[in-house]
Formats: C-alpha cells, sequence, structure tokens
C-alpha cells in the first residue's frame, strides 16, 4: 500500500524537505512504529526497514541483517540475528512506502 504522503514542486527535484514542502513529519505521520517501510530515495534506489521515530529532518530505521528477511521480506529473523539502526535525512527521501 502506498502511503500518500509525497510533495511536489518543493525544491528542483519536484520533492523534498523545505518549510513550504515535505518534512519527516509529513512522510511518516501515518506511520507506526515497527511499521515495515520502503523509503525511496531522491538519487534513485531504496532503503528497507522498520520505522522507529523521525527527529527533526531525521528519520531512523532498524533492519535485522538476516540473509533468510533480505530474500524473503514477510519472513521474521531470528532474535540472535544484528539489528542496524539506519538514518537518512528526509530532504533526500522521495516517497514513503508501508
Amino acid at each position: 500500500m502506498w502511503n500518500n504522503n509525497y510533495c511536489r514542486y518543493s525544491d528542483s527535484y519536484g520533492y523534498g524537505g523545505d518549510k513550504k514542502g515535505c518534512n519527516c513529519d509529513t512522510f511518516f505521520k501515518d506511520v507506526s512504529r515497527g511499521d515495515e517501510v520502503k523509503v525511496f530515495l531522491k538519487g534513485g534506489g531504496f532503503v528497507l526497514g522498520e520505522f522507529v521515530d523521525t527527529r527533526g529532518d531525521l528519520v531512523f530505521l532498524a533492519r535485522a541483517e538476516c540473509h533468510d528477511h533480505n530474500h524473503h521480506p514477510h519472513k521474521r529473523c531470528d532474535r540472535k540475528d544484528r539489528v542496524k539502526i539506519i538514518k537518512i535525512c528526509c530532504d533526500d527521501i522521495v516517497a514513503v512506502e508501508v
């Protein structure tokens, strides 16, 4: 399901964080802690992870480092697997999928 939190006409890319456009609160206002999200970046590509929190212009995601989870996103990882915290500047975000 696509989150409708996207922005237009904020900067030269057509998206981004400025006072009139999007910021972390706009992108993640309907996302709950622990929700699996796919964050699309301006430079291309995306980041998968569980939503943790927003602080100012930063969003924090958590992702377990296990092979099964990376190939099968709906499968849960074991507790022993290492978890990484990912920090993204919301100025670099184009869209968020929940």
